[in-house]
């Protein structure tokens, strides 16, 4: 290959971007299939995790089940590993997913503190260069990407953020403190209410140290009951035996978790049967209480309402001062329409006379000042931390931060072109790829967890994503293919049959991070189809449908 400049690093065969579990996977996939291969993982992270490392917050937890999260490729770690609580923590789950990287010797093709900053491609040598933000450069034949679909945090679009002068940090880069001892005595502010703001401000509510906690809440979010429990010895010895069956129900259901909705429609059953599956669902652990309803809860209306009710009907139950209550309770959209977080005392917490909310819908913040936070009321609420639970830019904000010249030179994101040849990876706020795994113009590059894929239990989509891409590059290899494309075509029809999946669904009337809408971020106010919302099932079966007929779809060379 002979001598590169210093500021080059060595030509990879691969080239993989994150090590969370999509790198992990997608490297043990690429090392098992390609020991010849040269591969390499970047990550802007001190160590593997994704998710896992960056999100340390009180109360970090899955809200999938934890039986149903691990790697199914590795049987011994599965024989070995003792997941210790059905829903697991964040530093149990990160210690998981580093003794992925120990026993399989990732480490060794894991280069961290490395944030790559642009990305362009060669045509004449079908190569892609990719430079970090020192200025090295990493060139390479294959790209994949495994940068997650919620990791680039958000700021709030506030004025004034930059005049608090008290502690202020986003969930997601939680620094290293100890909450009992930093926040004692402290006034605690906290802005958002999604899932990590409800994990978040659950477990500050518990801290008796802290002076008090005030929830800025923008918009009101539905959530209900998580049931965690320990899993003992002799329990987790039970488990081991049913992994192949936890495996294939998940394999089975609509989204990869290990629940399927009642066949039968909310109005072919009595008002009694109804409520008794309801009452049923909500005292069981897990999203059986989101997923495991009426097959038409999230299409039909009615159906919608009149769950979307009875789960009001247990916030107000929960909750003492009728006016907080009705605070809590949604009333933009419906039950299970948006990402339904699951909470272990969220309501709860407003019970307490040192947790106050602050219902943003009746009292607008006006600006964040130096002491605190100012409302529409005239009121400054004063603070001496800050906390962001504002979320990410999701599936595609990763993307973003990196400057893409991909074939002609053309952008991986494009917010308003409409010309062919300026079409990326995203067309006025639309994603355009075919499969979820290529997108046009971007010739050897595929994407784990990108957008057009599942993104229900993750763990199991990235398994097949990871494993779609290595049979691919396997065809590639055997056929002495250097370059592998989509068609335009294929992606035209790849992204009407998304659209297609998607109608009908309630979920698509809502703003949320599912639907790309994020007020927080400069031109993502308009609703597009970010994700595969059909079924994982038929998802898979197109993807093999795809390798089966030699790959139709796309362009190698």
């Amino acid at each position: 290959m002979g001598s590169l400049p210093s500021h080059v690093e060595r030509n990879y065969d691969v080239l993989i971007i994150g090590a969370g579990l999509s790198g992990l996977c997608t490297l043990h996939n690429i090392r098992k299939r390609f020991p010849s291969w040269r591969v390499r993982v970047l990550d802007s992270a001190a160590d593997v995790g994704g998710t896992w490392f960056w999100n340390r917050y009180p109360g970090c937890r899955f809200d999938s089940e934890s039986l149903s999260y691990g790697f199914s490729f590795d049987k011994e770690l599965l024989e070995e590993w003792h997941w210790k609580e059905a829903f697991s923590p964040q530093a149990e789950t990160h210690k998981y997913i580093r003794r992925v990287a120990e026993k399989h010797d990732l480490y060794k093709d894991i280069q961290f503190n490395t944030t790559i900053k642009s990305a362009q491609w060669n045509d004449a040598k079908r190569t892609w260069t990719f430079t970090d933000d020192t200025g090295r450069e990493y060139i390479t034949t294959f790209f994949i990407s495994c940068v997650g679909f919620l990791s680039a945090p958000t700021l709030p679009a506030i004025a004034g953020i930059e005049a608090f002068q008290g502690d202020s940090f986003h969930t997601s880069r939680w620094p290293d403190l100890d909450v009992s001892r930093d926040f004692a005595g402290k006034r605690i502010g906290v802005i958002g209410t999604g899932a990590t703001g409800i994990q978040t401000i659950t477990a500050l509510s518990k801290e008796p140290s802290i002076k008090s906690l005030s929830v800025f809440q923008r918009t009101a979010n539905w959530s209900a009951p998580l049931r965690n429990s320990e899993i003992s010895v002799e329990q987790m010895a039970k488990h081991r035996k049913e992994y192949g069956a936890i495996f294939q129900q998940c394999a089975e259901s609509y989204s990869g978790f290990l629940h399927q909705a009642d066949p039968r429609k909310s109005s072919d059953v009595t008002d009694e049967e109804r409520l008794a599956l309801w009452e049923k669902l909500y005292d069981e652990p897990g999203f059986g209480k989101w997923l495991g309803v009426f097959s038409d809860t999230y299409t039909d209306r009615h159906a919608n309402e009149l769950y979307s009710e009875f789960m009001a009907s247990k916030i107000r139950a929960r909750v003492h001062d009728p006016s907080v209550a009705e605070s809590l309770i949604p009333k933009n959209h419906g039950f299970g329409t948006r990402r339904v977080p699951l909470e272990s005392g969220y309501f709860e917490a407003f019970n307490q006379e040192n947790v106050h909310l602050v219902d943003l819908q009746k009292t607008p913040i006006s600006r964040i000042t130096k002491n605190g936070i100012a409302t529409s009321d005239g009121k400054e609420h004063e603070l001496d931390v800050l906390i962001y639970a504002t979320g990410f830019d999701a599936i595609t904000g990763a993307f973003g931060a990196i400057e893409w010249h991909g074939k002609d030179g053309r952008p991986l994101i494009s917010n308003s072109g409409t010309e062919k040849g300026e079409k990326g990876i995203r067309v006025d706020h639309r994603p355009r790829t075919f499969l979820g795994m290529t997108v046009p113009a971007m010739p050897n590059m595929f994407m784990v967890l990108g957008p057009h894929q599942p993104f229900g239990n993750a763990t199991r989509s990235i398994e097949h994503a990871a494993q779609f891409i290595s049979d691919l590059l396997q065809y590639c290899k055997d056929n002495r293919y250097t370059y592998v494309r989509p068609t335009e075509e294929a992606v035209d029809g790849w992204t009407e049959h998304v659209y297609e999946c998607s109608k009908g669904a309630l979920g698509n009337e809502v703003d949320s991070w599912m639907t790309g809408v994020n007020k927080n971020v400069k031109g993502k106010t308009v609703r597009s189809v970010a994700r595969y919302s059909g079924n994982a099932v038929e998802f898979r079966r197109r993807c093999e449908d795809c390798r089966l007929s030699g790959y139709q779809g796309l362009i190698f060379g």
